[in-house]
């Protein structure tokens, strides 16, 4: 939660740097530059920068990771700190591929598999979506893990323990749907320069719903909401029924951050890039900045957050999709 980054200025560097990082990580998988996207590798580890800091966690993680311990992730939350932080309990972190024959690729730390909180082999089908996991666990600091800066990890783990049960892909369906008339993209101000600068920003992602889901898709200034015709409800709900775990998670995650189940599938889709999704989900926010000022804070943290919410569902997806 963003009440647990502390003091606002250290919040919006964390989540600044945390933006960068994913950009960087989504240009990287669509075009596979980087060596380590290439052929597979038995193992490649990272090892912490030899500083100060560290010396002393380094000598404390040896000495608490012996053999009878699991690199559970759900040991982050049962050492839980009241910052929001957990004792950093490993010092060299990894990937390897599973030995299932799968083909798929796991995180390590010192040596031992990645688990999920329900204890579930953290495994994923794309070397470079594990590679970029096992960097969210190397960027902890020497003492500390602070898991509201592992956006990916979340998102996979969510994915493998959640969306994968029936009961449950049900229920965030429903939700998305439930939610589908008040979605941001078809909530219109009435006419004004508010509305127009809606339009603008909500132009590409209307669009693209329009040729996905229905023509007859229109936003209204109705306060109740669109309304909405059943082919458009039915071709959403055949659509997200159609994503398998990854690809549902990203949706719910992205839709849930913009306040729009259209946005959110236009970015994971590949529609809209992330600024896009930004700018259609916070046209209404970015208008009153623009007539009344920005809080320091406030609005800047809330724009670095969105972009770390939006912006990791869709690497997590374009990873995957390169492979």
């Amino acid at each position: 939660p963003i009440s647990s980054l502390g003091e606002p200025r250290t919040r919006l560097a964390m989540l600044r740097r945390a933006a960068r990082s994913l950009g960087t990580l989504g240009a990287s998988a669509s075009s596979r530059p980087p060596a380590w996207f290439g052929a597979p590798a038995p193992c490649r580890a990272f090892r912490a920068s030899p500083r100060a800091e560290d010396a002393e966690t380094e000598t404390d993680a040896s000495k608490s990771t012996g053999a009878h311990q699991d690199a559970s992730s759900d040991r982050v939350g049962q050492g839980m700190r009241g910052d929001g932080t957990a004792p950093r309990f490993y010092t060299h972190v990894g990937i390897e591929r599973m030995s299932d024959g799968s083909g798929d690729w796991g995180v390590t730390l010192d040596g031992r598999a990645l688990k999920t909180p329900r204890r579930v082999p953290l495994a994923v089908p794309s070397k470079s979506l594990a590679l970029a996991i096992a960097a969210e666990w190397h960027w902890q600091s020497g003492r500390s893990v602070r898991p509201f800066t592992m956006p990916l990890m979340g998102l996979v783990a969510t994915a493998i323990d959640q969306m994968s049960q029936p009961e449950v892909r049900l229920f965030h369906v429903r939700k998305l749907l439930e939610f589908f008339p008040s979605d941001v993209v078809l909530c219109r101000h009435e006419p004004g320069p508010v509305a127009d600068r809606q339009a603008k920003a909500h132009a590409r992602v209307l669009s693209w719903a329009k040729h996905e889901l229905g023509k007859d898709l229109e936003p209204s200034t109705s306060i109740f909401g669109a309304d909405l015709p059943e082919t458009v409800v039915k071709n959403a709900e055949k659509r997200l029924n159609g994503m398998d775990a990854f690809e549902l998670t990203a949706t719910f995650n992205a839709a849930a951050s913009a306040k729009s189940l259209l946005i959110g599938m236009a970015l994971i889709r590949g529609a809209i890039d992330v600024e896009g999704a930004i700018r259609a989900a916070r046209a209404e926010e970015d208008a009153s900045i623009e007539e009344w000022g920005l809080v320091e804070g406030g609005h800047d943290v809330d724009q670095a957050d969105i972009t770390v919410r939006l912006a990791a569902p869709r690497a997590m997806m374009t990873m995957l999709r390169a492979g």
